[in-house]
């Protein structure tokens, strides 16, 4: 009986990747460790909203939001519109150009 090497290449090929299937270089355990990291910085995170009440950071958050930069168009003679961001304003600009519109002194685009 003669055994072709092409015939034993299927058997060779199973049997290699059934062996790396069983390796474990022990990332199971480097992933859970990680997993226990994120539950102890979420818990922390926990015990420090415990202490206050919904009133408070809501409050927190509405200081926050008035602090904000706001951004008034640089066209002031003749708007007195102000926006959330720069390119807001710069956007607004065209309809200061179109209208014929021309900057407050001192100012340069």
């Amino acid at each position: 009986m003669r055994v072709s090497i092409l015939s034993l290449l299927p058997f060779a090929l199973a049997l290699a990747s059934f062996a790396n299937a069983r390796v474990d270089y022990d990332h199971s355990l480097s992933a859970r460790d990680y997993l226990d990291e994120l539950s102890v910085a979420s818990l922390e995170r926990r015990e420090l909203l415990k202490g206050l009440t919904t009133r408070e950071i809501i409050e927190e958050l509405s200081e926050r939001l008035d602090r904000r930069q706001k951004f008034k168009c640089l066209y002031s003679n003749h708007c007195s519109k102000e926006f959330d961001t720069a390119k807001a304003m710069v956007d607004h600009f065209p309809y200061h150009f179109d209208a014929g519109h021309k900057l407050p002194a001192g100012w340069h685009v």
